[in-house]
């Protein structure tokens, strides 16, 4: 099974995947059977599997976000059953399928599900007739000719006969689908590994011999070394060449430094869900973390990546005991403390070494030269860069890319300023790739050393663009030098690489913490207490482990003239400020002691205001204009009882007032904001008066949820299309105006629980884009629109708990509702139990 052709298995090596296993199978033929059992065994066995559990709209073509997982896929896995062939959808997947088997060497295998291999191959039965089906509509660009290819592709490859293999018995052909993609699997990584990585090898021997993944017992294992070694990237490679011989599978990346930040119970819900393979764990303390861990995993044979503990607590919780896990169990601890690894019992610890002067030449030359061998030119500068690096991979990786594509005079150059450098200043030799970024990208690289590692990248883009840093060239650049990478959607930076950017700005500081740029440590806050800020800081974030009071001046702010980032978590302080900068782009202050914002404060520069569990009565008295303001957050403000003027802000995005339980009105200018994206009250239980009308031409989501006081909603005015969601249950609305149609791009209208409402006006039937509508909970609604099968988009329907007395007959015309619910109806009769009723299959 394995591909045909070097090259196929060369773009193997390079493409970077993000799905071990796709699953393409046409659903109603297999997905609550053997689908669901395959995928089961699957996950179980740690293999990362996409399996779509969207239902695809009628004549919808195949989603771009499904495209790309088909891509980013080592191994698809075709289930073809009588129906595959009915679906377009399932023939695009297809195609595309074989184009990856082509292109990038994706491993495709086929499972003949009660039908036989030549039906596939020759299009006979069954697929024959959906061909012809298909022949009669038109297709661009060959596309029938396309998918008889595909078919014919690949139902000539090996794969597993259901009613032939194993005498049709689904659990053991599972059992060998699983096993066989557990071996392709291993085969692909160990090559995969083996090819990009420099100075791993020998390592890899070592810690596999120790760890002896035969043998029975529990054993814990510890990687040993200082920052940049690679210890982590140790553990990763053996990680992922040995989880499929497990029955659960971990990793936990930055524990240490993660905990501190996330809790030891955030870690604890992450390992218990990826091993036990179920979402939504819930833990409200690291006591019932660890209980829940004795108790589930004691029968799981299970490896466990814990990386970078620097406390002995994260060890506690997270791996307490070796009876915790299951027989033949692997726990590996990457740490710089060894007396850590002693305390807790570790018996074995791999001290990780620096590389050898060839490793480190190679290794070297793979970042500065992008191949095994540089002009010869270059070979003698080589040399005598990697003598003063001392072996430190993260070194000799972040000097390599910062030497990439120079000429001979500038390696020349740089080489004379390394020999300078003492050989044990690893920091000052990382330094030379922040020296080579604008003045721009040392700005992003810095407030992303200080505040943002380990932060989303889209939050950390829209903070930095706030600033005009145009973080989309810059975090690009800052990842081409190797200083930052991007891991499932967050910005990471080597702590090595993150302690050379706070040694710069206390260096350009002359150690003064006065005259810091930015303040990060919790020792920083003492800047703020005993009044010390300057004009030089330009952003604070102190973001405490625990809740500690700090005891901060109404005048701290004062000085700070050039403050344009502000963000407080778990810090309480007992009054606000006196004054705030007008250069504040991002004001983030969670808990903020105040009433209102200072008088002085014009916050003309201001981007974002997060305030949420505020003290705010009343954010400003007087109108403001805030032409670049997007984004204003006062969740769980209870003492909020006006909004202020909105027509100065003209470029809000998003508004967000969740749970301001004193706020009786919204201002009526809200009602005009043409940029607004999100507009979110939901439990505003005191509220009563929205503006009489609403022209949001760019509003996509309103929630009014838990608005139990509010009676009347708005008329809805021309031009309100992109409106997708529309969430109003719990209200105190009785009707819906008939101006309702207006949102002609509603797909959820969610009425559950409003006690007062009657029925729903007619005009809704002009909704055809509305998929799910939910009146659920409406004790009071009587009847539901005659006409209700012209909302020919309906998938859902929730009426539970309703006083409905009658089903419109007509509700037999919408052929894409597959989710109905009447329980709790007790007005209805027979007529609701029919199976006659529902020509079709419905949920």
């Amino acid at each position: 099974m394995m591909q045909k052709s070097s090259s196929c298995f060369s773009s193997v090596q390079t493409f970077r995947w993000s799905y071990d296993v796709f699953l393409s199978f046409r659903g109603e033929d297999v997905r609550k059977t053997f689908v669901d059992h395959l995928y089961a065994a699957l996950q179980q066995k740690g293999i990362h599997t996409y399996k779509d559990d969207e239902k695809l709209e009628r004549g919808k073509s195949i989603s771009p976000d499904l495209m790309r997982a088909i891509e980013e896929s080592r191994i698809a896995l075709i289930i073809f059953s009588k129906n595959y062939a009915n679906s377009t959808w399932c023939l695009d997947e297809l195609m595309k399928i074989m184009e990856c088997n082509k292109q990038k060497g994706q491993i495709v295998l086929p499972v003949f599900y009660d039908v036989d291999p030549s039906t596939v191959r020759k299009q006979k039965s069954s697929f024959g007739e959906a061909f012809r089906t298909h022949e009669a509509r038109v297709f661009k660009d060959n596309k029938l000719q396309k998918w008889k290819a595909a078919l014919e592709e690949a139902a000539n490859l090996s794969g597993w006969d259901l009613p032939n293999t194993a005498n049709a018995h689904e659990a053991k052909v599972i059992k060998q689908i699983v096993e066989d993609i557990m071996a392709k699997l291993g085969s692909q990584t160990q090559a995969s590994n083996a090819e990009n990585l420099v100075g791993i090898e020998s390592h890899m021997q070592k810690v596999y011999k120790m760890l002896q993944v035969g043998s029975g017992e529990v054993r814990f294992l510890g990687i040993l070394g200082m920052s940049g070694l690679g210890k982590t990237t140790l553990a990763r490679v053996i990680y992922d060449n040995i989880r499929t011989q497990f029955e659960g599978a971990c990793f936990l990346h930055e524990v240490g430094d993660r905990s501190a930040k996330q809790g030891l119970e955030r870690l604890q819900e992450i390992l218990l869900s990826e091993i036990l393979v179920i979402k939504d764990v819930r833990i409200s303390d690291s006591f019932e973390g660890a209980n829940m861990q004795k108790q589930r995993l004691p029968c799981k044979k299970v490896l466990l990546v814990l990386d970078d503990v620097d406390r002995t607590d994260q060890l506690d919780a997270l791996a307490g005991e070796r009876e915790w896990f299951g027989p033949g169990s692997r726990v590996i601890i990457t740490t710089q403390d060894k007396h850590l690894l002693v305390k807790h019992r570790v018996e074995k610890i791999y001290r990780m070494r620096i590389l050898s002067e060839y490793e480190s030449l190679q290794l070297f030359k793979r970042h500065a030269f992008k191949k095994r061998h540089p002009t010869k030119e270059f070979d003698d500068l080589s040399v005598q860069v990697i003598k003063h690096t001392a072996g430190l991979p993260l070194a000799l990786k972040v000097l390599g890319s910062f030497l990439y594509g120079r000429d001979l005079v500038e390696w020349t150059s740089e080489v004379e300023w390394l020999k300078t450098i003492p050989g044990n200043e690893i920091l000052k030799k990382l330094e030379r790739s922040f020296t080579g970024l604008n003045s721009i990208e040392q700005q992003i690289f810095l407030d992303i050393a200080c505040f943002f590692t380990g932060k989303k990248k889209d939050s950390v883009t829209r903070i930095l663009e706030s600033f005009n840093f145009r973080p989309a060239i810059g975090i690009k650049v800052l990842m081409e030098k190797s200083l930052i990478t991007i891991s499932k959607g967050r910005i990471l930076m080597h702590q090595l690489v993150q302690e050379m950017g706070w040694h710069i700005v206390r260096r350009e500081a002359y150690d003064d913490p006065r005259i810091y740029s930015r303040l990060w440590k919790r020792e920083d806050s003492s800047i703020l207490e005993r009044n010390f800020g300057t004009e030089k800081i330009e952003g604070i974030s102190l973001n405490l482990t625990s809740e500690e009071e700090v005891n901060v001046s109404h005048t701290a702010f004062v000085q700070m003239s050039r403050l344009r980032f502000l963000k407080f978590r778990n810090v309480y302080i007992c009054q606000g400020p006196d004054f705030l900068s007008d250069e504040l782009r991002w004001l983030d202050w969670h808990k903020y002691p105040s009433k209102s914002l200072p008088i002085s404060f014009q916050g003309e520069q201001l981007v974002a205001l997060k305030l949420k569990n505020s003290c705010i009565i009343q954010l400003w008295n007087t109108s403001k204009v805030l032409g670049n303001l997007k984004y204003i957050n006062l969740s769980h403000s209870y003492k909020l009882i006006r909004t202020p003027d909105f027509s100065g802000t003209p470029n809000l995005e998003r508004l967000v007032l969740e749970d301001c339980t004193s706020l009786v009105e919204i201002n009526f200018s809200v009602g005009d904001l043409g940029k607004l994206i999100l507009l979110n009250l939901k439990n505003c239980r005191n509220l009563r008066i929205l503006p009489k009308s609403i022209r949001l031409e760019k509003l996509e989501v309103l929630i009014l949820s838990g608005c139990s006081k509010l009676k009347v909603f708005p008329e809805i005015e021309e031009g309100m299309n992109h409106l997708a969601k529309l969430y109003l249950e719990a209200t105190g609305l009785s009707e819906l105006p008939a101006s309702v149609e207006k949102l002609s791009g509603v797909t959820v209208i969610n009425l559950s629980y409003c006690k007062h409402l009657e029925s729903l006006p007619s005009s809704i039937l002009r909704l055809k884009c509305l998929k799910t509508l939910h009146v659920s909970g409406c004790s009071k609604l009587k009847s539901l629109p005659e006409d209700l099968g012209l909302l020919v988009g309906l998938e859902e329907l929730h009426c539970t708990d309703t006083a409905v007395e009658t089903i419109p007959f007509s509700i037999s015309l919408l052929k894409n509702l597959k989710h109905l619910c009447f329980p709790g109806c007790n007005a209805l009769g027979l007529q609701a139990r029919s199976s006659s009723f529902f020509p079709w299959h419905c949920e």
